[in-house]
């Protein structure tokens, strides 16, 4: 058996990986090839991008930069304690850095410490108050631990902070969702999913929203978009058997598992 809180790992690398982009802007005068580790890295060659952001650190050791670029890009390459050892590395050089605390939050997600995570999410946000990545960090840190209401006051200052992640949002809906109120899910999730930037995980989201609500009509339509019939069907009987159970913070019913991981496996790409 596996608790709902599985559910948002989907989100955790690939909604806070882009830190440097946010509030802590790459600068690139800390070291000539930070410009090129960072556009390797946008442009997803993470092997070039750990290359480059090593070599910088074998040159200039205390290039704080350089750590949280090699950190995220291990991250998102699944090289999970290398990850970590980085932005210890970097904790360690750096005891407030903003992002490496993200970082590790993001480490903590991975591995299923939700508990970590919030310390790590919270640690970055005493530094930095108004971080939106920490906050939607810190949100799907509470989602895992069944906290939706306080998920969702993270999710909601992380959407104001940035001016409306559609991201943000999306995390936000599916909370919604998982903690009983599909309806609302639905209203939000059906405007980001009608954007032209709408994406796999939105439509996922949306379709799981529409599940919880009992309508399997449109969680089967939506759903169809992106993943394959035999995943859409295992999906569909996953949402009826939520339903049956009417448990919307409880357990995934047994002998459902391999529809979640497979969507999970499939949106992480």
């Amino acid at each position: 058996m596996k608790s709902w809180k599985t559910l948002y790992v989907l989100a955790s690398v690939a909604l806070i990986s882009g830190c440097a982009t946010e509030t802590y802007s790459p600068g690139y005068e800390d070291h000539p090839n930070l410009k090129e580790a960072e556009t390797a890295r946008a442009r997803g060659d993470l092997p070039q991008a750990i290359h480059d952001y090593r070599d910088i650190i074998k040159e200039n050791p205390k290039c704080e930069k350089a750590y949280f670029g090699l950190g995220m890009s291990l991250l998102d390459s699944n090289n999970i304690d290398e990850a970590k050892r980085t932005f210890e590395q970097e904790l360690a050089l750096f005891c407030n850095s903003v992002c490496a605390w993200i970082g590790m939050g993001s480490v903590y997600l991975v591995i299923d410490q939700p508990e970590n995570a919030i310390h790590a999410f919270e640690r970055a946000l005493c530094s930095d108050p108004r971080n939106a990545r920490a906050h939607n960090g810190l949100g799907i840190a509470l989602d895992m631990m069944g906290d939706h209401a306080a998920a969702q006051a993270n999710y909601r200052a992380a959407i104001e902070l940035s001016g409306g992640n559609a991201s943000y949002e999306s995390n936000l809906g599916l909370s919604l969702a998982l903690g009983g109120n599909p309806r609302e899910a639905i209203r939000i999730l059906e405007r980001l999913a009608c954007s032209p930037c709408a994406t796999p995980r939105v439509r996922q989201n949306l379709s799981l929203a529409y599940g919880m609500a009992g309508d399997m009509k449109r969680a089967k339509e939506v759903g169809k978009v992106d993943l394959p019939s035999d995943l859409v069907k295992d999906n569909i009987t996953y949402f009826e058997s939520i339903q049956e159970t009417q448990d919307n913070v409880g357990l995934i019913p047994k002998g459902h598992e391999r529809a979640l991981n497979s969507t999970r496996k499939w949106q992480d790409k």
